[in-house]
């Protein structure tokens, strides 16, 4: 949250999901989900998620089944998912290299 460039990767791809989501007809308890976003990182300022974790050992992380199932579920509903699928794609390419 503190990058604005980093930051604003992560509100898109929270507005993608959101998207794809509602258009699935999934029932979200929240209505903005950048506010919901936002709210739960400053909750956490200093967390190391689960996925920086396994960067950090060098182990493969659950990209695929979190960003990477957006552009999926998007395409399911005829649309796209470009922000989700361009850093699944980006975070495949770095693992690879572990």
């Amino acid at each position: 949250m503190a990058n604005p460039d980093a930051w604003k990767i992560a509100q898109q791809c929270a507005l993608e999901a959101y998207a794809a989501g509602c258009a699935k007809d999934v029932k979200f308890t929240v209505d903005d989900p950048i506010a919901y976003v936002t709210a739960f990182g400053e909750r956490m300022p200093d967390a190391r998620p689960s996925m920086l974790l396994d960067h950090m050992a060098k182990r493969r992380s659950e990209i695929d089944a979190i960003n990477g199932m957006v552009p999926i579920v998007a395409a399911e509903v005829g649309n796209t998912a470009p922000y989700n699928e361009v850093v699944s794609a980006i975070v495949r390419v770095r693992e690879a290299e572990f």
